[in-house]
């Protein structure tokens, strides 16, 4: 497909979120059914930015989509704020009740959405309690990978994103009241995985207690991770890697075999939970002594198991788009085309695309 028609393509989703965001020229229908009048279409555009579509155009195609998203958003806010009086402004800002924001405050029945989050939260969550015994829940991500802490908010009905640092570029996810900390505890209780966060886990819970005067007991996982729940989807979001290296020699990539692909997870500690998760996957476990972690690898080989996992469990950060380019790799190499001139071309503009987007 040549870059022209994939940026049409792309065009074309855009008009559609622009549509559904109400952006200027397309702003008629919205803007008293909205929950917010600044945040949901800024949403929309940002999680277009990650559509695998736009990983395909050219690079200056993604970066005209922030440039529209920046400018549209501006225009659509200002034609927003133009309704007819105060109290249509305070009726707008008070309205909760169109039929996407309307939801249950807390998803317990979601199984995907639970075990998601509990290993999301073992890879980039944090338990922090400060020396006046102030308690606080944060999961904090890159900017660029933001949208997935508006997702995390919107599923679970509580709790604010904000930029944590604007020097770092970062985003966090954070819960300070009394009962968005009692639903955070109630959601990962139990369902923990890795021994080091269970431990910090206890010690935020027994804080919550003797702040609040409560009695939550911990609970210990007598459930480990499978290819059956999420966790290993979550847990990958925060803390796995899709990789592709192609041996060369004489400086010249060679065609036959010598393209290797991996899964690789990173952990400090956690042996046991770590060799866990390699037995489950047909992988194995390396400790890297330089970096002081322990390394699950699942090679080339050995990947049908994590394919078919992540096509049932899809991840929802931005490494969704690595591995929607990873994959094309591993299928290129599982029907031989890596070993034809064509099939070795396409490996190498999917490795080049996992290198620009940091994998």
């Amino acid at each position: 497909m040549s870059e022209n028609i994939v940026t049409i393509i792309g065009i074309c989703l855009l008009i559609g979120a622009m549509a559904k965001s109400s952006q200027v020229g397309l702003h008629v229908w919205l803007p008293m059914a909205m929950e917010g009048l600044l945040s949901r279409a800024f949403l929309k555009l940002h999680y277009m930015r990650e559509h695998p579509v736009w990983s395909l155009g050219p690079l200056k195609s993604y970066f005209l989509l922030g440039k529209i998203q920046d400018k549209g958003q501006y225009a659509g806010n200002y034609l927003k704020f133009k309704l007819d009086n105060e109290s249509d402004l305070l009726a707008c800002l008070s309205h909760l009740g169109s039929s996407e924001t309307t939801r249950e405050a807390f998803v317990f029945k979601d199984n995907f959405f639970k075990f998601w989050f509990a290993g999301f939260v073992e890879g980039d969550g944090s338990f922090i309690i400060n020396k006046t015994g102030y308690l606080e829940f944060k999961v904090t991500q890159s900017s660029v990978d933001a949208q997935v802490l508006f997702y995390i908010k919107k599923a679970l009905g509580f709790g604010k994103v904000r930029i944590q640092d604007k020097n770092n570029n970062t985003h966090c996810f954070r819960v300070r009241d009394k009962q968005g900390l009692f639903n955070i505890i109630s959601i990962l209780n139990g369902n923990l995985f890795l021994q080091t966060k269970k431990q910090q886990f206890k010690l935020w819970v027994d804080a919550y207690n003797n702040v609040y005067k409560a009695n939550i007991i911990c609970l210990d996982n007598i459930n480990k991770p499978s290819l059956k729940d999420s966790w290993l989807c979550g847990f990958t979001d925060a803390e796995g890697c899709f990789t592709c290296s192609i041996t060369k020699v004489n400086d010249k990539p060679r065609i036959g075999g010598l393209v290797i692909i991996r899964y690789i997870l990173s952990q400090k500690g956690n042996f046991e939970q770590m060799k866990h998760i390699a037995d489950i996957l047909n992988g194995k476990t390396h400790f890297l002594k330089q970096y002081g972690c322990y390394n699950v690898t699942v090679n080339t080989t050995k990947l049908p198991l994590v394919v078919d996992y992540f096509t049932r469990y899809p991840l929802k950060t931005k490494k969704y788009i690595v591995y929607f380019n990873w994959i094309k790799i591993y299928e290129l190499i599982r029907d031989k085309k890596h070993l034809t001139g064509q099939g070795f071309s396409l490996i190498k503009k999917y490795t080049q695309n996992l290198t620009r987007l940091g994998a």
